[in-house]
Order: C-alpha cells, then structure tokens, then sequence
C-alpha cells in the first residue's frame, strides 16, 4: 500500500491531500465525507482534522492533552462537546443541555460542527484506517517547538508550508479542482496526511499518551 490521506474540512465539505510514501500524491475535494471516502479505497490510514470519539463526558483527555501540547496556540484545540449536546436539536437546546446535564457552556463554533463531527463519526465506527489528527498538533510536532503565529496570518501560513516541506511534503502551486479549497484548509489537510503516515509507518505520538480506561473516552488525537 502506501497511501495516506489527511482530511480537513472546508466550507463547501472536505479537502483530502494524499501522500505516496510520504510524499504529495495529489488532493481531492468532496461535499459528503462518504463521498470522499468512496475515492479512497487504496488508502490504508486516513487521518481526519475533527473530533472523533465524543463520549458523554466533558471534557475529553485527548482535547486537553492537546491544548497543553500547542502550547500558546492552544485556544485552536477547542473542547469538545458531549455527544448528548452535539445530537441536540438546535444551538439553544444544545447550550440548555450542556448547562443542566453537565455544568458547562459550550460555543456556537463548537455547535456549529456537531453535523460533521457526527458524519465523520458514523463512518469511523466501522472503518478502523480513520483516526483523528489536529494540524495544530502536527505542525507543533514537526516544529519541534510552539508556533508564534496563526495559520491565517501570512507569516503563520507560510511557516507551516515550510515545515511541510521540510517533512518531505511538497504542495504544488495548482492543486486542479481541490484548489478551490483555502490555502489554510489546505496545508492542515495535509498536516493531517503526515500524521497518517507516521501512523502507518509506526512512528506516530498520541494524546493523551496513555489511554483512558474507560472504552468511552478512549480516544486520541494522534501525531
């Protein structure tokens, strides 16, 4: 095999950049995450920029791991939403639930992405190649050190190129269709894919570290 994709979403569904071996393969777009998927069948790691694994605890050891990790840059590692509250019916019922049931607010940002965290979800349950990546983790990772600027900065977008490049990944200047994607969207799709790859290759970090022992809140955010 070989192939390993990183998957983040964009604002008309999902951008995929794809590694051969460790190296840009080409990038698609999609507007369902199952359609996507249908265009991946040789990959054997898939690594997704959202929250995979939301249990019916807040918060989850995996998004708190990872605000820690990225260090100044930890308000891009948003807490994740118990599922009851992401199943909601609307953003108020959602606020009025986190209140009442668990103690905690919960943004309209993070509310806001409960219908893909939910479509990626259904998929991941029953397919074993999708694991969970957070760019901001991967880049802090290839980086060695915290990244001094966003990555819709200029200064932030094109350090992150470089650490890509310096990784092995090189983005071409035209990416066809998926180039319709924004240049952020893009280089965390394929910071999600480098991740895939250490992964398959065995190399990839986890947070948290160790499992927790419940099967319910056993999920990572990988690196």
């Amino acid at each position: 095999m070989g192939l390993r994709v990183g998957v983040d979403a964009y604002r008309k569904g999902w951008v995929a950049v794809l590694l051969d071996h460790g190296s840009f393969a080409g990038a698609l777009v999609a507007a369902h995450f199952k359609e996507l998927m249908r265009h991946l069948g040789d990959a054997d790691v898939i690594a997704v920029d959202i929250p995979i694994g939301a249990g019916p605890t807040h918060p989850r050891p995996a998004d708190v791991a990872a605000q820690k990790f990225v260090g100044q840059r930890r308000s891009s590692v948003f807490l994740t939403p118990p599922r009851p509250v992401l199943e909601a019916a609307d953003y108020p019922a959602a606020r009025q639930l986190a209140r009442e049931q668990f103690g905690v607010g919960v943004t309209a940002q993070a509310y806001s992405l409960a219908t893909r965290i939910l479509e990626v979800d259904e998929v991941a349950r029953i397919d074993p190649r999708i694991i969970e990546a957070h760019p901001e983790v991967s880049f802090r990772a290839m980086s060695g050190d915290e990244l001094q600027f966003p990555k819709t900065s200029w200064n932030g977008l094109k350090h992150r190129e470089e650490l890509l490049a310096h990784h092995g990944i090189q983005l071409p200047d035209n990416l066809g269709e998926a180039g319709v994607a924004k240049p952020d969207d893009v280089v965390d799709a394929a910071a999600a894919a480098w991740t895939a790859h250490r992964y398959a290759t065995g190399n990839a970090g986890r947070l948290p570290e160790v499992a927790p022992r419940t099967a319910e809140q056993d999920a990572a955010i990988w690196y």
